[in-house]
């Protein structure tokens, strides 16, 4: 018999994933110097509160309702999970929080293609936890 609920669960679970795998893709053609760090900060924003929430609901945990990356950690964590180098990504907190309100916010400098490297990484691995 098919469990109805794990079915709903894995479809948004897979569904998130499809959204930060397309914000990865859009990012990534933000990645060149003259193009903005704040709009491409919040496609990376994007993509790791997707992959997060889709890690939860994979968990058949409720995600907060929030953009705050640390606080997804944070409901991560307290599931068992070992988020020890994820921390990192918590750098995107004010791309989502507050850049996205800014006409012009001072950049960050971030080395976009570690950054998306990385984004893809959890994306990648969250994926591997999500059956199909």
């Amino acid at each position: 018999m098919v469990n109805l609920e794990m079915v709903n669960v894995n479809l948004e679970a897979v569904a998130l994933l499809r959204v930060a795998r397309r914000d990865l893709v859009a990012a990534s053609y933000l990645r060149e110097p003259h193009a903005s760090e704040a709009s491409w900060g919040l496609l990376i924003h994007q993509v790791l509160e997707k992959t997060l929430k889709a890690w939860l609901v994979n968990l058949e945990v409720l995600s907060p309702v929030s953009h705050d990356l640390k606080s997804l950690l944070n409901t991560l964590s307290k599931q068992n999970v070992d988020v020890m180098g994820l921390e990192e990504f918590a750098i995107f907190n004010p791309f989502g929080m507050q850049f996205r309100q800014e006409s012009d916010p001072d950049p960050l400098y971030l080395n976009r293609r570690f950054w998306e490297m990385r984004a893809k990484e959890l994306v990648d691995h969250v994926s591997t936890l999500t059956p199909v």
